[in-house]
């Protein structure tokens, strides 16, 4: 028993500068790098999730905007086609003689009214004729 109480000074001279740790709160240098990779991994987790949720975002965005475009697309070519049906009735010739006649307030002219021209060509072998 002498010898032990000569030795338990002799150990804790050391330790009596040093604030008392519990072991359960003495951290182990392996045990803290545990930790660290543990949060490095939960914390690229949670970042890769948002790089993933912003991406399916945008897709959905990018989806809508197509959706719309579309339905815009098929309005335009629906007045397109409504368009050119009109066109087409109204470029007939009894259509176009119609609506002179009733809208315009024009007449047929009569046949003393017509003249006949002929575009011919006249060679003059002369200058200054």
């Amino acid at each position: 028993m002498q010898a032990a109480r000569k030795l338990a000074p002799q150990q804790f001279r050391g330790m009596q500068n040093r604030p008392y740790r519990h072991p359960v709160f003495q951290q182990d240098p392996l045990r803290r790098v545990k930790r660290f990779k543990l949060v490095t991994l939960c914390l690229s987790c949670f970042l890769l999730s948002l790089v993933v949720v912003a991406q399916y975002s945008s897709l959905v965005m990018t989806n809508y905007r197509i959706s719309s475009a579309q339905k815009e697309l098929a309005a335009i070519q629906d007045s397109t086609r409504q368009l050119e049906l009109e066109v087409a009735k109204l470029s007939s010739v009894g259509v176009i003689e119609e609506i002179a006649r009733t809208e315009l307030g024009m007449v047929e002219p009569e046949l003393a009214q017509l003249r006949i021209i002929t575009a011919g060509r006249v060679l003059s072998t002369s200058v200054g004729e």
